[in-house]
């Protein structure tokens, strides 16, 4: 077991780094919406909210939040929302060639119980750990998630690295003081990425990894 001061760590934001969640989570958001009697949504305006918390995003898109909504959404919606997730192209492979050189990988999502989405897209055993809003008392950008998730691991944030496709991704990976790799996956360039606070930034999870695996963290 390696102690914690040798122990390399890589952390993912959940929906549009791992998985391109957008198109499920808006055909489901407009079901809700038609049920609810509110208004419609397109995929342009979930994509500038996806990876706030739930409540968040709702306020974001209608302008209020009813604590009730949520538990309707969960019951009629949320398996739904899973099987509609598309797998990035380079996903398992880039996680699989940073497990084999040893790295640690976990999830760390502002999703309440993000475990449920990992193990709906057949990935729960990737992970050394999967942490969500359940798991914590403040979300992303504190640093909070990140931290806690590298406590999990036995890992310092000096040596490891929190890839995310938004710039909430990139002011929490600054916040927790870990390097900040931002992906180009979902509604944020690179240019963005790295304005959020971003030490780098590429196009996909295989740049990523190359980047996670090239740079000397000792």
């Amino acid at each position: 077991m390696s102690a914690r001061g040798e122990t390399r760590a890589a952390l993912f934001d959940f929906d549009l780094t791992l998985m391109d969640t957008s198109y499920a989570i808006t055909e489901c958001t407009n079901a809700f919406a038609d049920k609810m009697g509110l208004r419609r949504v397109t995929r342009e305006e979930m994509l500038r909210v996806i990876g706030l918390p739930i409540a968040e995003s709702w306020i974001g898109l209608w302008g209020r939040y009813e604590e009730e909504w949520l538990d309707i959404y969960r019951q009629n919606f949320r398996e739904r929302e899973h099987e509609g997730f598309r797998e990035f192209t380079d996903t398992r492979s880039a996680l699989a060639r940073l497990r084999e050189s040893g790295v640690k990988v976990g999830v760390v999502s502002n999703r309440k119980f993000a475990m449920k989405a990992v193990k709906a897209c057949g990935l729960a055993a990737v992970f050394d750990v999967v942490l969500g809003l359940e798991d914590v008392r403040h979300p992303k950008p504190h640093p909070e998630p990140v931290l806690t998730a590298l406590s999990r691991l036995s890992a310092e944030p000096g040596r490891s690295f929190y890839t995310g496709d938004a710039d909430i991704d990139m002011k929490t990976a600054a916040a927790a003081g870990v390097t900040g790799i931002g992906v180009a996956t979902g509604n944020f360039g690179t240019g963005e990425l790295k304005a959020a606070g971003g030490a780098y930034a590429c196009a996909n999870l295989s740049a990523a990894a190359d980047i996670i695996l090239n740079i000397s963290v000792d």
